[in-house]
């Protein structure tokens, strides 16, 4: 058994972690380094396009490795520059960017193994987002070098161009197809049954963030098993789940668990934030408030969506979200079977395709709220909005209310820069804000508002102690030398590129 973390190795996100099973080998994760990306990259600086894999690797973004798709190589890359690795499979454990961000780079017949959610939430991404390579996870057209200039990469627009399109394999139930749904008429899309390419492989829900998240067991033709955490949490409405995993993965008497520690090195609250909590106080803060209300949190926390449809129905207030949202809660829905249309009304954005897009819900039955008819009565109305949609509340003739900052503290210069703006924003509109503040020009958080979506310490190492493996390596952990001294069980503490070979006990 061999691991080689090439991603998440001393940092927080960006996990790409390589198994090798004897003579097969998988991926557990393929998300974007957020460190990588902050030190090299903004909004508007990011590896070209045109060039394929060149800039990603120059930068150190993507690890030199011959797994990735042909028609991403200009003719200035070799793939004989390129590490060999066998890659059977790729297990995505949830639908958070820096865990999948990158895995629109994989050759595109590695199948890519995830639950039900995790597929039904990225495939209706890939619908209302900008799709660039790194996540083409369901069709894409295959590149090809520009005439006179082989050095660029093009999508041809020819009624030939080839299409290609992955292999996915849920752990849970088929997800019906949405007549809307695009990009992945050439996908191919199975339930598993627990082998896969010679991979026999377990899949444990877990809480999260994020619905859908899930754990994973790996191991080759009756050999040791190996246990992959991805994210996770206990104090979230599905804390059961985690409880679960841990006790059904100790009976496997893994030989190595990988397991997240986000939260090693960080402050401890003084009080551990559940979910619960989170919902009583956001609401007596809407509550306590008064005019329009603002909810802002987290763009894919459907938990945290629920609490909010669930404090504006005990409110008596119209819980008013964006054609987005809605495009993404129709998809789950398709999977939980929880219908949230009657909760919720749509947002008709004064620009021409969203105020398009609304129109057509509104055609199909959804509920719509105009800017005009918030402005009239916004003590009646709970908008779910955050910083990237500031620009909605231009349409409304009004000023003040109650804006519930219900999301993470700012962990990087470009976050802090964000909120700032954002609390100019707040400002400008006259709102009282709870969650989060200013003073002296510094950025104040307030506790109560926001539950991490990662392990408490304590139960952290309560989930190492049930499993009990034989060794656990710590990834999407900033500082892991701390997590080797506080871990209840034998720490190796990974290299990023380098080999941890279990069956010698070395590392190279």
């Amino acid at each position: 058994m061999k691991i080689t973390v090439y991603g998440g190795a001393g940092v927080i996100g960006g996990n790409k972690v390589h198994v090798g099973l004897g003579d097969r080998g998988a991926f557990l994760d393929f998300g974007e380094s957020f460190d990588l990306g902050n030190k090299f990259c903004s909004e508007f600086v990011r590896p070209r396009t045109g060039r394929g894999l060149r800039d990603f690797l120059r930068l150190g973004m993507l690890p030199p490795l011959d797994c990735y798709r042909p028609d991403l190589y200009p003719a200035d890359l070799s793939m004989t520059d390129m590490a060999p690795v066998r890659v059977d499979a790729l297990f995505l454990s949830h639908a958070h960017f820096d865990h999948y961000g990158n895995a629109g780079f994989l050759r595109h017949d590695i199948p890519i193994v995830s639950s039900s959610m995790t597929y039904a939430i990225l495939r209706a991404s890939s619908e209302i987002g900008r799709t660039g390579m790194s996540t083409e996870l369901f069709d894409h057209v295959v590149r090809e070098p520009k005439e006179m200039e082989p050095r660029i990469l093009v999508s041809p627009r020819n009624k030939d161009k080839e299409v290609q399109g992955r292999r996915w394999v849920l752990t849970g139930k088929m997800v019906e197809e949405d007549p809307e749904w695009r990009m992945g008429g050439c996908c191919q899309v199975t339930e598993g049954n627990g082998e896969l390419n010679g991979i026999e492989y377990k899949a444990f829900p877990v809480d999260h963030s994020i619905y859908g998240a899930t754990a994973f067991a790996l191991r080759r033709a009756g050999g040791d098993w190996l246990v992959y955490s991805g994210d996770l949490r206990m104090h979230g409405v599905n804390g059961d789940d985690t409880a679960l995993f841990a006790g059904r993965a100790r009976e496997l008497r893994p030989k190595a668990l990988i397991i997240e520690g986000t939260r090693i090195g960080r402050g401890s609250p003084k009080v551990e934030m559940t979910e619960r909590m989170v919902h009583d106080n956001c609401l007596a803060a809407v509550e306590e408030g008064s005019g329009l209300t603002i909810a802002d949190f987290s763009a894919n926390n459907f938990e945290r969506l629920d609490t909010f449809i669930d404090i504006a129905r005990r409110t008596g207030k119209r819980m008013v979200v964006t054609h987005r949202d809605v495009a993404l809660l129709q998809s789950i829905a398709r999977v939980d079977g929880n219908v949230r249309k009657d909760s919720l009304w749509v947002y008709r954005s004064l620009s021409d395709r969203d105020a398009d897009m609304v129109d057509d819900l509104g055609d199909r039955g959804w509920q719509v709220a105009d800017p005009d008819d918030i402005a009239s009565e916004p003590e009646e109305h709970m908008l779910c909005l955050s910083f990237w949609d500031m620009a909605k509340l231009l349409d409304l003739e009004w000023r003040g209310g109650t804006y519930v900052y219900s999301n993470s503290m700012a962990y990087d210069l470009r976050q802090t820069d964000n909120l700032q703006k954002l609390m100019n924003w707040i400002d400008l509109m006259g709102f009282d804000c709870r969650g989060i503040s200013k003073t002296n020009g510094a950025l104040d958080f307030e506790e109560g508002f926001h539950s991490s979506g990662h392990l408490a310490l304590d139960d952290l190492w309560r989930v190492v102690e049930t499993i009990s493996p034989e060794v656990v390596v710590p990834v999407h952990c900033a500082f892991p030398e701390l997590f080797a001294e506080m871990c209840p069980v034998r720490t190796i503490v990974p290299e990023k590129g380098k080999v941890i070979d279990l069956d010698r006990g070395t590392s190279r």
